[in-house]
């Protein structure tokens, strides 16, 4: 039988070190499913027939992505073993992004995963650099395929297009206007959950109409004054869908003006900063993957683990969820 180590099952599974140390030695408190993967995980890995534990991963990160979802994937990371930096660009601007994105395609031997706003330089730089052999994986938000190796994130078409569907059968056949809370054009998932929540409302729900939109950026602060601005000049909103990050920033206007209970809300991401809205009901539904299969699978392509042909798209299941089904990732392990 092979000797399995508790980093072994970190790897496997995306569980810290301290949570897998309680559930194979009985130590603190351990939800019974984390416990079963624990144990399902090590029966594996130590079964005669099993692969070998592959090797970590050699690769940076370097991600412009909300607090929570860094929280969840700073923590994925951590527990998945690779070996690189890992860099935080929550609320970077476009000339701090491009610089350090510049510095990690200095060393073309090393593969980065990256989820950054697309635009002309950046696609001229990764391009430039995967011609010099650098793997690049791009996650959550697209890039041009001439700039990475492979994707791995959601349809965000179905997304926006889910997103539209739960308004519009909630809201009912009847008419209702409906705002939108847009982050940055700049990031395809962002635009193409848009795309999808547009066209979604107009195939299905045509009573339904977008009467307003407001510019959140990402951040809580910036949403939360375009949220105070749309609510104020369209004070009849039925709902509001956001396809980005800030949503304690849009809670926080609901809250301010009276909203916070009968606003029908839909957003992304199910982490420490809108799981206790979804328990408040002050989010209604949250879709969202999880931030460990997305980083797990990532990390193989960028190890040379799976084949990344390119424009390769690897394209993860989501699910909607509320306060009445909260899934395991929603607290980083």
């Amino acid at each position: 039988m092979r000797r399995v180590t508790i980093a072994d099952i970190m790897r496997e599974t995306g569980l810290s070190r301290a949570t897998v140390d309680r559930a194979l030695n009985g130590r603190g408190r351990v939800h019974d499913r984390t416990r079963l993967v624990v144990d399902e995980t090590l029966r594996k890995l130590s079964s005669p027939g099993a692969d070998p534990v592959p090797r970590p991963v050699q690769a940076d990160i370097a991600l412009r992505i909300g607090k929570g979802m860094m929280g969840q994937l700073r923590a994925a990371w951590a527990a998945s073993g690779a070996k690189g930096a890992f860099h935080d660009l929550h609320m970077a601007d476009d000339t701090s992004v491009l610089r350090t994105v510049e510095g990690l395609c200095k060393d073309a031997s090393r593969p980065l995963v990256v989820t950054i706003k697309s635009s002309e330089r950046i696609t001229a730089l990764l391009s430039a650099a995967r011609a010099r052999g650098k793997r690049v994986i791009a996650v959550i938000s697209d890039l041009l395929p001439s700039a990475r190796d492979a994707f791995v994130g959601l349809d965000d078409r179905a997304v926006g297009q889910t997103a539209a569907f739960l308004i519009g059968r909630m809201l009912g056949d009847r008419p209702t206007t409906v705002g939108v809370v847009l982050g940055s054009p700049a990031f395809r998932c962002h635009e193409d959950r848009e795309i999808g929540f547009r066209t979604g409302l107009r195939a299905n729900f045509p009573k339904v109409v977008i009467s307003g939109e407001a510019q959140g950026e990402d951040s809580a602060e910036l949403t939360r004054l375009a949220v105070a601005r749309l609510l104020r000049d369209q004070p009849a909103l039925g709902a509001l869908y956001n396809v980005g990050g800030g949503n304690l920033g849009l809670v926080e206007a609901l809250r301010a003006t009276g909203r916070a209970q009968d606003m029908l809300v839909v957003g992304h991401e199910v982490n420490p900063v809108t799981a206790p809205l979804l328990r408040a009901g002050e989010i209604d539904f949250a879709l969202a993957g999880d931030p460990r299969e997305l980083l797990s699978t990532a990390l193989a392509l960028a190890g040379g683990g799976e084949p990344a042909k390119q424009g390769a798209e690897r394209l993860l299941d989501f699910g909607v969820y509320t306060r009445f089904n909260l899934p395991a990732f929603q607290v980083p392990a």
